[in-house]
């Protein structure tokens, strides 16, 4: 019996890419498909216009995801990291809007839950590039890709999603999604309240699963063995049985 691996579509922190996600590609067992999507104005797409807000952002997302159908037949996971957790999470408010069927499980990582405000202000964005770059080495480093690959656009792209990712706000107070969420915490993490990680429970009709994990800000990116951890979570989320039994 041939097994259909489960589709995963990451999306990238603020000022990161789809690269990102490119060592989780070949970490992944077989039984995932791991799928980068890609935010306008960078990598593949650095021509067109960028976000101007989250729900813009998940907006375009969404509509990337028309692209993969087939993927989509039999149940997929989204996963949000930091800025990205805001999408995913908006993503699965809205994807009826999209003609989209349901995620099987939404992850958040790295993000306080929506009612609560972000460790990092507006006043954040008034800081020089040296002290903005010295706040992220604070998080347990600056993620190297990006940086690396293309320092001129890194910090510009950067500033503009933290300022959507700190405006960002619900439409609706009370807004809950009917899907399972995994709520994956660093537990060095300086940008996620250990007391309230739990409040995510708040925002979804069905199970709401919290993992805690050693390191950083950032460490789900720079530690094989937590990216396991990571995967043996959705694993116990979705159910043992749930991609064995699929073909």
């Amino acid at each position: 019996m041939t097994v259909t691996p489960i589709p995963v579509f990451c999306l990238p922190y603020a000022g990161g890419t789809a690269g990102a996600y490119q060592r989780w590609r070949r970490h992944f067992p077989s039984e995932f498909e791991v799928v980068p999507l890609e935010i306008a104005g960078r990598g593949a797409r650095v021509t067109e216009s960028s976000p101007r807000s989250i729900h813009e952002l998940a907006d375009d997302l969404s509509r990337q995801l028309h692209g993969h159908q087939l993927r989509l037949a039999t149940g997929y996971v989204l996963f949000g990291h930091s800025m990205g957790a805001s999408t995913a999470f908006e993503m699965a408010l809205t994807y009826p809007d999209h003609g989209l069927p349901a995620p099987t499980l939404v992850v958040i990582s790295g993000r306080n839950p929506p009612y609560l405000r972000s460790r990092w202000g507006i006043e954040v964005l008034d800081l020089s590039d040296r002290e903005l770059l010295t706040m992220l080495q604070v998080l347990g480093g600056v993620p190297a890709g990006p940086l690396l690959s293309s320092p001129v656009h890194f910090v510009p792209r950067l500033r503009a999603d933290l300022r959507i990712s700190i405006e960002y706000r619900l439409k609706a107070a009370d807004a809950a999604v009917d899907i399972p969420l995994l709520v994956m915490r660093g537990r060095a993490d300086p940008l996620v309240d250990p007391n309230h990680v739990t409040g995510w429970e708040r925002y979804t009709r069905q199970q709401s699963t919290v993992r805690h994990h050693n390191g950083g800000h950032f460490a789900l990116f720079e530690r094989n063995s937590l990216v396991d951890e990571l995967i043996n979570a959705i694993r116990g989320v979705l159910g043992f049985s749930y991609g064995s039994c699929r073909s």
